[in-house]
């Protein structure tokens, strides 16, 4: 019993390994590789610029850094912005000095000691002083500040990001003059990312949104779906463009970087599918590692007994001893619960691969194919005397 329980626990720790899955029936058309490129989308990427005339201070963040929607990212000193916050801070006491003008002009009015007309230019006054105000609180705002908090006039303009990203690349010079269009850097949106395919025209026109793609990145396979057959062709390789959008993308793709793509062509057919880690070779043939059948139990209750009757009389202890071969291994250590089914290979698709051999719904070993091959291995051997 002892015995039995130490060759167990080999097998119990494989099990926690070991992961079994059903095949699966899934179309498949003609499976083309071909080039492709990582982009984004130009609403997925930010430039950032300095939008007003200055002196380039500092840089709050570098290349390859991630920033937050409101972050500081550069500090310029603007002789731009010096004068309009003191702009700002006279018209704003020109608005009060204008405010008590009106209010004595409505006064004297009232008693007739002042004319209407003098009364409405106070009123006019006051509006235009407000009106250039409200203009130049509304460009403070738009370059980040807020009016109601100054005191003073200030020369430090300090550059926001306006959405979460990565800094992609920083363009402009520290301590360079810069104007109101000058690119500073670029932020790039790692929300998602997408495939340029290059295809001959024939293929691409075979293209449907219901093709599907599997992009090669750093030897994983990313699900992908067609976006867009894209309208011109690549001048230098004379190819179609075809936009596939990556799934479940990681979030650290390097933009511009070339890889490949299997793409699935119409028209499709239905064929059983298997996760890629489950294949081996296997005494030189492709495998998979399927459950091993167990032996047909007797089929009454006589054949039972009667069974059991002959084991009882013929087997002692002195014959099960007589089962361990010359070597020591006792016949229930050479059995295995998995055996090995040769497929054939029909295509690899991302991370299944379609194959003849299995059926539908058919149990087979996706995870731990290298434990059960050891096992396998472990118990020919022991089987032969090895």
């Amino acid at each position: 019993m002892t015995k039995y329980l130490l060759l167990l626990l080999p097998l119990i720790g494989f099990a926690s390994t070991i992961k079994v899955e059903h095949a699966e029936l899934k179309p498949l058309g003609e499976i083309i590789k071909t080039n492709a490129q990582i982009t984004q989308l130009s609403n997925q990427k930010q430039e950032i610029v300095s939008r007003l005339t200055g002196h380039l201070e500092h840089y709050y963040v570098q290349a390859g850094q991630y920033v937050k929607e409101g972050e500081k990212v550069a500090l310029i000193e603007s002789i731009e912005l010096s004068k309009m916050t003191a702009e700002y801070l006279a018209l704003v006491q020109q608005a009060k000095a204008a405010k008590i003008q009106k209010n004595a002009s409505m006064k004297l009015n009232q008693k007739g000691l002042s004319s209407q007309n003098d009364l409405s230019n106070a009123i006019i006054a006051l509006e235009e002083i407000r009106s250039k105000q409200n203009a130049l609180a509304s460009q403070l705002k738009s370059l980040g500040l807020n009016p109601s908090t100054l005191t003073n006039a200030t020369d430090k303009f300090i550059i926001y990001a306006h959405a979460d990203g990565v800094v992609g690349k920083i363009i402009a010079p520290l301590h360079s003059n810069v104007n109101a269009q000058t690119l500073l850097m670029t932020l790039v949106n790692q929300n998602g990312y997408y495939a340029v395919a290059y295809l001959s025209v024939k293929d691409a026109m075979q293209i449907t949104k219901e093709t599907k793609g599997w992009v090669n990145v750093a030897n994983q396979n990313y699900p992908s779906h067609f976006i867009q057959l894209l309208p011109n062709i690549d001048t230098e390789t004379q190819r179609a463009k075809v936009l596939f959008q990556i799934e479940n993308s990681p979030s650290n793709l390097l933009l511009g970087a070339f890889t490949e793509i299997d793409i699935s062509l119409a028209p499709t057919q239905n064929v059983i599918m298997v996760k890629k880690s489950s294949l081996t070779l296997f005494n030189g043939e492709w495998v998979v590692f399927v459950e091993k059948e167990h032996k047909d139990k007797p089929h009454n209750e006589e054949e039972a007994e009667h069974e059991e009757g002959e084991n009882h009389e013929t087997h002692t202890d002195d014959e099960h001893e007589e089962e361990e071969d010359e070597h020591g291994h006792d016949e229930h250590e050479e059995d295995a619960p998995y055996e090995a089914k040769v497929v054939e290979i029909i295509a690899y698709t991302g991370e299944y691969v379609a194959i003849k051999g299995l059926s539908q719904h058919e149990e087979y070993v996706s995870e731990g194919v290298y434990f059960v091959k050891s096992m396998l291995l472990k118990s020919s051997l022991g089987g032969h005397g090895h």
